[in-house]
């Protein structure tokens, strides 16, 4: 209906002319309301639209908001915990890669023992004991007339551990006497702790010595605490309020002059992160000090940090925890540290290179007493302990020799026997610790005799460029003692002692006697043709060998042929007995590598090392018991585990009278024979051994023996020039100037029943009364010995 009406009203109006209204001011107002209203409601419009797009908007960001947080939550988390699994994973594994740590034999006493008080100063100043008037702790001995009294410390020995002991050694003589315990009762054995000679580093380059906790002097753990982080046992691995206070320093400052770290996240930072300063980092830190201290007690972090602290450089390794750096400033265990040292090591946690007590000493000095005061403040000290360690100088000890420099032959031995017995790389880097045969007392000996004999030859014979190998053996275990593998004990190369291999010449000659002497057809009077001898081979080759004086002396007993080391005797019994039979005879005396048959064998044409020529006589002072040479005797892990324990091996090769008889001529080499030499310098000590020259003096060798011990040396060039040296006048000098400082023991062979000793008439070679004309007593077997011998001439 209102569609129509209107429609006819526009139909009318439309015919109707249009009238013309004044313009009133009642309808204007209309006009200008109704624009009003509608730009209102225009504007009403754009806000509710502007309303609702600020609600989308705030919608939208509060929707990233928390998609962005609980995403960043998320990422937090999965940090977290991989950082957890970071952190436990390394904390209760392997926390660091530890050196294998190297050490000499244990010295043991046993009463009865040939050992001088002498031999035990010098030990005891090697193992940094002192010499007091009142034994008061461990590491401190009295030397009296006859007897020393030592107070032992601990050590865990690969058969079990050791507590600290007071023990008193009695001499007479050249022996030990007795042994008592601090309550004068008598003991059948002790030992000292061994000397650490080596750590054997790795790639980390860090180098520490693992203590427990319970081990560290609490005096140390508590001048620490107070020095680095006296709320320790209160924060929870990070403490805000030192954080504040050092960034209230630092921002007054200008720059950093204070640190808010914990001893926690000092370790967080030492174990886990690089040593970059960035917030990246110290967030890093912060996160792990908390999941540390979380996860672990405070004493299992302290532990861990008093094994990880940075303190110093040596060479190229870097000095960790106090343990090692008590021995490497001090030379003592850090349980033996003074109240002046305990300060000293915690000054230098601050900054060990700005405050390195072998360069600065001042202002080490000045940082040592601060810790001194803050010890007397906090009460771990009283004023007269304070006042005593704050009159002591700076005293330490001088830097030891690198690894590349203490014992590298020996150590280059040591470290051949390792891959072959722990080829697994991450149990090396875990700690390992190695104990060996290696005698300091002989291995000094060695290189000084090396070091003064060389010259000394050198200007007598006109020779130059004399180099040197030479090893020592223990007979009892088959351990290697000492050894120089050349003129300067402490280069890192080539190994004369393992790997020159020269012409032994006469060193054979045992071998070709021993040989003779395991048949009944030969004994130490059967007589020898000493005449111009030449032997054709299959080729039709001619060799004419030669004595080295070039006579000949006819018939002559067989030890004088062996004692003057004569060449024709000794190939002429080497063809009778077969050049295959002394070939087997050098096999079962330890020579590994295939031999030649060859005649000139019988004179030395076989080429060995030093270490193959002991092995070899090794046997022969073992009376023909094989024992095969090694340096390392046992071996354990970290915590005390034997990862290997050497168990001596004795194979007997040879039949104990052969083995008596040849012993018996290599004693009658160094009292009349080329080794004479040796009976001039020790008259009264027993001892055997064999000389040798290669072709053209070439080589100079000689191979000897007293009750315990096998020396080889050898002297030469490493252009294999002659050096005009025989082994008499050459390696026996070295021979004699290493044995001049030690304690040699005679040789005290047991006679087995199978011997007896007859006299001999040198002259027709069979048993004769004395007075027969030359007679010289022998020993001989049972089967051939005639009670009531006729005189035959």
């Amino acid at each position: 209906m209102t569609d129509k009406k209107d429609s006819r009203t526009t139909k009318t109006s439309s015919k109707r002319p249009a009238k013309k209204e004044p313009s009133s001011t009642p309808k204007a107002a209309k006009k200008t309301v109704s624009k009003t209203t509608a730009n209102k409601k225009t504007e009403a419009k754009k806000n509710a639209s502007e309303n609702v797009k600020k609600r989308s908007i705030g919608r939208k960001l509060w929707s990233i908001f928390w998609k962005l947080t609980l995403a960043g939550i998320v990422a937090m988390s999965l940090y977290l915990i991989y950082l957890d699994a970071k952190v436990t994973r390394q904390f209760e594994g392997n926390k660091w890669q530890l050196p294998a740590q190297v050490y000499a034999r244990a010295m043991t006493f046993y009463p009865g023992q040939f050992l001088s008080s002498d031999e035990v100063i010098w030990e005891l100043k090697r193992l940094s004991y002192s010499s007091v008037n009142k034994i008061s702790r461990t590491g401190q001995y009295i030397k009296g007339p006859d007897s020393i009294k030592i107070y032992r410390r601990e050590f865990d020995f690969y058969d079990g551990f050791e507590q600290a002991s007071e023990i008193e050694l009695r001499f007479a003589g050249q022996k030990l006497a007795t042994i008592k315990d601090k309550f004068g009762r008598r003991v059948n054995s002790a030992r000292l702790e061994p000397v650490q000679i080596a750590r054997i580093g790795n790639d980390s380059k860090q180098d520490r010595e693992f203590v427990p906790l319970d081990k560290f002097p609490p005096m140390l753990k508590d001048t620490l605490l107070v020095v680095e982080d006296q709320n320790f046992y209160k924060h929870h691995g990070v403490s805000v309020w030192s954080i504040m206070r050092a960034l209230y320093s630092n921002i007054k400052a200008g720059r950093t002059v204070q640190g808010g770290s914990t001893l926690t996240q000092q370790l967080a930072k030492n174990i886990y992160l690089t040593r970059e300063r960035t917030l990246v980092r110290k967030f890093n830190e912060a996160l792990i000090a908390l999941i540390l201290d979380y996860r672990y007690s405070k004493d299992q972090i302290l532990e861990a940090y008093l094994n990880e602290v940075y303190l110093g450089q040596s060479y190229n390794q870097g000095v960790h925890g106090m343990g090692l750096a008590s021995d490497f400033y001090f030379s003592k265990p850090v349980d033996e540290l003074e109240f002046d040292q305990i300060a000293l090591l915690v000054a230098m946690v601050k900054g060990p290179s700005y405050y390195n007590p072998r360069r600065y000493s001042e202002r080490t000095m000045e940082r040592r007493d601060l810790v001194l005061r803050l010890m007397v403040e906090n009460q771990l000290i009283d004023t007269r302990e304070y006042r005593a360690a704050l009159k002591r100088p700076i005293t330490v000890s001088p830097m030891k020799d690198s690894i590349t420099k203490s014992y590298p032959g020996y150590l280059e031995l040591v470290d051949r026997e390792l891959k072959k017995l722990l080829p697994d790389q991450e149990v090396l880097d875990a700690g390992v610790r190695v104990f060996t045969y290696f005698d300091l007392q002989k291995q000094a000996a060695m290189e000084e005799a090396i070091a003064n004999s060389l010259p000394y030859l050198e200007k007598r014979s006109t020779t130059e460029q004399l180099e040197a190998a030479m090893i020592s053996v223990n007979v009892e275990k088959g351990g290697v003692s000492a050894l120089v593998a050349g003129r300067d004990p402490r280069f890192l190369g080539f190994n004369r002692v393992l790997d020159t291999k020269r012409n032994i010449g006469s060193l054979v000659k045992p071998a070709v006697y021993l040989t003779a002497l395991s048949s009944p057809n030969y004994n130490l009077a059967t007589l020898l043709d000493d005449s111009p001898l030449q032997v054709t081979n299959e080729q039709g080759k001619v060799w004419q060998p030669e004595n080295f004086d070039r006579q000949f002396r006819g018939m002559l007993p067989l030890y004088k042929a062996f004692s003057q080391s004569i060449n024709i005797p000794a190939v002429n019994l080497g063809l009778d007995v077969g050049v295959d039979n002394v070939a087997d005879t050098l096999n079962k005396l330890g020579v590994k590598e295939q031999i030649d048959h060859y005649p000139s064998l019988l004179l030395g044409a076989l080429e060995m090392s030093s270490f193959e020529v002991a092995q070899l006589y090794t046997t022969l002072a073992a009376d023909g018991e094989y024992r095969a040479l090694t340096s390392i005797s046992a071996m354990t892990d970290s915590v005390g585990s034997v990862l290997y324990s050497h168990k001596v091996q004795s194979q007997p090769r040879f039949a104990k009278d052969a083995m008596y008889m040849t012993k018996y001529a290599m004693k009658r080499v160094t009292k009349d024979g080329t080794a004479k030499r040796l009976n001039a310098h020790f008259p009264s000590i027993q001892l055997a051994g064999k000389t040798g020259t290669s072709n053209d003096l070439r080589d100079s060798w000689f191979a000897g023996f007293d009750q315990n011990t096998v020396t080889v040396a050898w002297l030469g060039r490493d252009d294999n020039k002659s050096t005009g040296l025989t082994g008499s006048v050459g390696a026996l000098e070295a021979y004699i100037r290493y044995l001049k400082p030690l304690n040699p023991q005679a040789i005290a062979d047991t006679r087995p029943a199978s011997i007896r000793w007859a006299f001999i008439n040198e002259l027709t070679g069979k048993q004769a009364p004395p007075g027969c004309g030359k007679v010289i007593q022998l020993p001989l077997r049972v089967s051939e010995f005639e009670p009531r011998p006729s005189c035959q001439r």
